[in-house]
């Protein structure tokens, strides 16, 4: 989050929902992390059935290198209120061997954005702002853990989160080659990674049933989708999946609706037992892409700082 909380009155009815569906893969593979900046205007666009928020540009630069697994920390901050800004994200890579469930990248620590906010009230799609942690994060969300197979991913060891302004953004590169190649992006809900501190998924999932959707404010240069994992079945390529619209360099903000998730070639939407047993929110890239992420919020659940 980031900008002025003078902006919230002005800015608070800019957004407007929109979702789609996907599938994708499941996990196993390499893992890293690290920090990098970016920067963004607000503006607002339609496209279609969907209402979208276009709130900066997003640099996509870099091809990894190879490589096998890596676990790191990433840190946690909230988010405050406040009108537009910029948002900072970070980058990871490696290549490695498994599928989209399989993750490995946490986190450490950083420094304190007390009193800041994350995002503009545009880009939280009117929510009430978050309260920073004292650690790196997007939206609170401070453990990332990392994974790409079949190709490479920058950064490709350390956080992925980094610094813009007074906030932080995700940035990764992910560089698929051949089939079946696949990134991911896992963030714990509670903070507790099952790679980065051992924490046992059943005992870390979250209620998000009294949600709509989950709002993103974000970038993507190719095709990526947004999977739920459940404290039961936090691996597999078996979870409800959405499609998240390419932006190219534009960052826009979107609701990606739980009514619109779906498994793969399923035709109903995450039940009351799904949201109520979500661990973790994992993005998968499918292609080579560059992906940032700046906010990440679910009415009614604000995630734990410790």
């Amino acid at each position: 989050m980031r900008g002025s909380a003078t902006l919230i009155g002005v800015l608070s009815g800019l957004l407007a929902c929109s979702s789609t569906t996907d599938d994708g893969p499941v996990r196993g593979g390499t893992t890293s992390t690290t920090s990098g900046n970016a920067s963004g205007a607000s503006t607002s666009t339609g496209q279609g059935s969907q209402t979208v928020t276009t709130t900066s540009s997003a640099s996509a630069t870099m091809i990894g290198a190879g490589g096998g697994t890596s676990i790191t920390g990433g840190g946690g901050t909230g988010g405050g209120s406040g009108g537009g800004g910029s948002g900072s994200a970070g980058s990871s890579g490696a290549g490695g061997s498994a599928g989209p469930d399989a993750s490995t990248t946490g986190g450490g620590g950083g420094s304190r954005d007390a009193g800041l906010s994350e995002a503009s009230p545009v880009d939280e799609g009117g929510l009430p702002p978050l309260v920073p942690c004292t650690d790196p994060a997007v939206s609170r969300l401070k453990v990332w853990e990392m994974q790409v197979v079949g190709g490479t991913m920058v950064p490709a060891t350390g956080s992925p989160l980094r610094k813009v302004g007074d906030a932080y953004e995700l940035h990764v590169v992910f560089t698929l080659t051949g089939g079946g190649a696949y990134g991911t992006a896992n963030a714990p809900l509670n903070n507790q990674g099952q790679y980065t501190s051992g924490a046992d998924p059943a005992k870390n999932a979250v209620d998000i049933s009294g949600a709509k959707g989950i709002t993103l404010e974000y970038a993507t240069t190719g095709n990526t989708y947004l999977q739920i994992r459940t404290g039961t079945v936090p691996h597999g390529g078996d979870h409800f999946r959405a499609d998240m619209p390419v932006t190219g360099a534009e960052v826009k903000t979107i609701t990606l609706n739980f009514a619109d998730f779906r498994r793969p070639g399923g035709t109903t939407p995450p039940g009351v037992d799904i949201l109520k047993d979500a661990f973790s929110l994992t993005f998968v890239a499918g292609a080579t892409t560059t992906l940032t992420l700046r906010q990440i919020r679910i009415a009614g659940f604000t995630p734990p700082c410790n």
